[in-house]
């Protein structure tokens, strides 16, 4: 099922409103106890990708690595929720021409879902008219990386800051 970012948007917004978030940085904790998720730490080798949702118990659990700095790792826990909450009958793709295209397609929407969750475009256009665009402080201020929020900062166009009259 294809997601537009308007659904994205919805979804993200229903889950931070479900989580009760309203500022940042997110709470990724309050949002996978939302979700009836845990968030557990995994060190075990082979693992080739800095979050990922494995099953545990009789739920799922938002694995992650032990690897990488705490805003790569926000955002690829952002990135599997985003899997769970958009892809539920989600399933390892083949490799093939067209499967491959919806397996790109929905790596891009769980992205989309990450940068919604993380940085909700109501918080970024405050935090920029309040501090400026300036993508390093408010990276730090969202708990993401600088690239993250530069990206963000762009899909989102320009934001006025607020005058100091």
């Amino acid at each position: 099922m294809n997601h537009p970012a308007s659904d994205i948007r919805r979804q993200a917004t229903r889950l931070l409103d479900s989580a009760g978030i309203s500022h940042e940085p997110v709470s990724l904790r309050d949002v996978v106890s939302a979700l009836n998720l845990e968030l557990v730490g995994k060190t075990r080798e082979p693992f080739t990708s800095e979050a990922a949702l494995e099953p545990l118990g009789n739920g799922r659990a938002n694995v992650l690595n032990g690897a990488g700095d705490s805003g790569r790792r926000r955002f690829a826990i952002a990135h599997e929720i985003g899997h769970f909450v958009l892809h539920p009958e989600r399933r390892r793709l083949e490799s093939g021409g067209a499967v491959n295209e919806a397996g790109r397609r929905e790596e891009r929407e769980a992205d989309a879902f990450a940068a919604e969750l993380l940085m909700p475009e109501h918080l970024v256009r405050e935090a920029v008219r309040e501090h400026g665009p300036d993508a390093a402080r408010l990276a730090d201020r969202f708990e993401v990386s600088r690239k993250a929020m530069q990206a963000r900062l762009r899909s989102l166009g320009p934001v006025e800051r607020r005058s100091e009259i």
